[in-house]
């Protein structure tokens, strides 16, 4: 278990791709991630898990049936809702966040 080292991974990846658009990047930058997590023996939280593949799999999907579509730009603002109202149901941020 390497915490340090998996930080200073996760600040290369945002120097690195500062001036990159992060909607174009979501699976790249969702597999450094995980391999840094799995390198440095880090767990991540499982709604971070159940996000990041939802939204491989959508972009996998769209890609398949539809090439010109952008999926990110449509599917990341939902499936992060669903995340919070599963995950935050009793907080008055995600209250806010879904409009109640």
């Amino acid at each position: 278990l390497d915490v340090e080292l998996f930080c200073r991974g996760i600040d290369k990846i945002v120097e690195d791709d500062e001036d990159n658009n992060f909607l174009e990047s979501v699976g790249d930058y969702i597999t450094d991630i995980c391999y840094l997590a799995c390198k440095h023996k880090v767990k991540l939280e499982a709604a971070f898990i159940n996000a990041a593949l939802a939204c491989e799999i959508m972009e996998g999907l769209a890609a398949s049936l539809y090439p010109e579509m952008r999926v990110q730009q449509v599917a990341l603002p939902l499936v992060l809702k669903a995340e919070m109202m599963h995950g935050l149901k009793g907080l008055p941020a995600a209250k806010l966040w879904m409009g109640s």
